[in-house]
């Protein structure tokens, strides 16, 4: 590196580390304003992922995640906030009513805790398919999401 180019490098870095501090960023963050109905009872949490890659959908790291303390039947609201904008999302839930963490199952592999999906989707012998659940995110998005 000359002597020349070196003020400039340091500069660009200079702002670009600045501009990073205050949150500057060339992608737009979108958010999702998610309503999950049939809450049957008042214990438990609600266990929320937003997935956007369908490889990871239902099986690895989702995007984001929420736990949420549940304490009044009916339906509760959640925001994702910074979200990235024009992605395209799926949401699974499920009220976890004993509060173990997981989404129990009988036997035969059944849930018999509340589950949904966004688009409330459903599958056939088993979970909908990502593009079954997905949302597209511009902007603020509300949806809402049955639990079965």
């Amino acid at each position: 590196m000359t002597a020349r180019t070196f003020p400039r490098t340091t500069a660009t870095l200079a702002l670009a580390l600045a501009l990073g501090a205050l949150g500057v960023s060339s992608a737009q963050a979108a958010r999702l304003e998610l309503t999950v109905q049939g809450l049957q009872q008042a214990q438990g949490q609600l266990m929320l992922a937003v997935y956007d890659q369908p490889a990871l959908w239902l099986r690895g790291k989702p995007l984001t995640a929420a736990r949420i303390a549940v304490s009044a039947t009916g339906a509760v609201t959640h925001v994702f906030e910074d979200l990235p904008e024009d992605a395209e999302i799926a949401v699974s839930a499920f009220h976890d009513t004993n509060g173990n963490g997981r989404l129990d199952s009988n036997a035969m592999g059944m849930p018999v805790e509340p589950y949904g999906f966004s688009q409330d989707a459903v599958g056939q012998f088993g979970p909908p398919k990502f593009e079954a659940a997905r949302l597209k995110l511009i902007g603020t998005v509300k949806a809402t999401l049955t639990l079965n």
